[in-house]
């Protein structure tokens, strides 16, 4: 034996350089044992050596099977800002633009991807770059979901129907329009709508009285059995100082939702009182106020409001930009001619709606300006004039023309369509009244 393991050292130490006669001689210890082991398993005359172990040396031991293995992907949830793109986006995050190439040669995918939204959530999951899904919110009611298979990208888009019920809602106005809102559990965007609704024959600055009363008929939108927004103001009664208005809303036979009294007549006016929404009135129309920077009697021909600079100021009704720059005391202004000699003016603005220039149609209710404190003004308000043919008039009393009622070819429609809603002002408010 030991003149084998002398034989076996010698082959050991020319076959692997550099080993040491003991690490030789472990090696044979080794290699030994190995050869003990296999000598003493049963053989089989065909196939060699077989192993066999008792079922009772390693009994069975039943163990759930171990869930698949997943590729893991990351998801990215950015709320788009104003002029981004996809293509900004995959490059911001460092995305395969391959993968954005491919999403837009899909049939009808392009328009559904190349215009963002500002504010709007999309979700994107990818794994090391390489798109893997795409979620991007169309409606309330509709999700383009974007998703990759071992064949490429394949888009759909999924639907959540929407359920509209219409409640009604009484308030009376303690404070403010917006607390009674409140109070009677409406959103607060219910008590702006109402506010625009009778913005034509209430001004919502000077004339809201303690003890006014209003009522609105208004949608309310769920998703899934959980209330998801408000939607139109289908009615509404505003009783104020005593006297009451009421509206409907009716949507023409070309799909135009507009606001009328329920016989028909336009709530509409060719102007608005208020040129500035919820601001508060600083000096009155008055021949002989005293200058508060001049310090001497000097006639105040228009209606100040007080309002933040930055405040948007709106075109009191359809017109063309007769002057737009800087005037004297009144800083920056602008002139607006509506026809039939009616000329509007608004001064000490901030700045002026970015690409507004002379000769320029604006329309009822846009944003022309942004208040100020420009020229001769101890404060940032609006200084805002109404003239006819020249001659100033007070803004807050002028009587201002209405805008055309119900075609007489829609008359019989607008009535029956109307009607039910109408009815729904004079019953007591409470839960959904009407399910459609």
């Amino acid at each position: 034996m030991s003149y084998v393991l002398s034989i076996v050292s010698k082959f050991l130490k020319s076959a692997i350089p550099g080993v040491s006669t003991r690490g030789a001689i472990l090696l044979q210890v080794g290699l030994f044992a190995i050869v003990a082991a296999l000598a003493w398993l049963p053989h089989d005359s065909d196939r060699g050596p077989v192993a066999t172990v008792s079922q009772a040396v390693l009994p069975v031991i039943e163990s759930p099977i171990p869930p698949p293995v997943s590729v893991g992907f990351s998801t990215i949830e950015v709320v788009v800002s104003r002029n981004d793109t996809m293509d900004r986006l995959f490059r911001r995050f460092e995305l395969n633009l391959a993968d954005l190439a491919s999403l837009r040669d899909l049939p009808g995918l392009r328009s559904q991807l190349d215009k963002l939204h500002p504010g709007e959530l999309l979700r994107i999951m990818h794994h090391g770059g390489e798109l893997v899904g795409l979620e991007r919110k169309l409606s309330d009611s509709e999700t383009l979901k974007v998703t990759r298979d071992a064949a490429g990208f394949v888009s759909d888009v999924l639907e959540n129907p929407l359920e509209v019920h219409t409640r009604t809602a009484s308030a009376t106005i303690d404070s403010s329009l917006f607390q009674a809102a409140a109070d009677a559990g409406l959103p607060e965007r219910v008590a702006f709508e109402l506010a625009e609704i009778f913005q034509y024959d209430i001004d919502f600055v000077l004339d809201i009285q303690q003890g006014d009363r209003f009522t609105v008929v208004y949608e309310e939108i769920f998703q899934d059995g959980e209330s998801l927004k408000s939607g139109n103001i289908l009615a509404a009664r505003f009783i104020n100082e005593g006297r009451e208005y009421r509206a409907v809303r009716y949507e023409n036979a070309q799909g135009r939702g507009e606001y009328f009294a329920p016989d028909g007549r336009s709530l509409r006016k060719a102007f608005i009182r208020a040129p500035v929404q919820f601001s508060r009135i600083s000096s009155r129309f008055n021949p002989s106020r005293r200058h508060p920077v001049l310090n001497r009697i000097r006639a105040h021909r228009g209606v100040d409001y007080a309002a933040p600079v930055g405040t948007p100021v709106r075109a009191a009704g359809n017109g063309r930009v007769k002057f737009v720059g800087k005037q004297g005391g009144f800083g920056n202004v602008i002139e607006l001619e509506h026809g039939s000699g009616v000329v509007t003016v608004y001064g000490h603005l901030s700045r002026f709606k970015s690409g507004l220039r002379r000769g320029q149609r604006v329309e009822l209710g846009s944003v022309i300006g942004y208040v100020g404190m420009t020229g001769l003004a101890t404060g940032p308000h609006l200084h805002y004039e109404y003239r006819v043919r020249g001659s100033h008039k007070n803004p807050q009393t002028v009587p201002l023309p209405n805008a055309e009622p119900i075609a007489e070819s829609e008359r019989d429609r607008f009535m029956a369509a109307t009607a039910d809603f109408v009815n729904l002002l004079d019953l007591p408010a409470g839960p959904a009244l009407v399910a459609r």
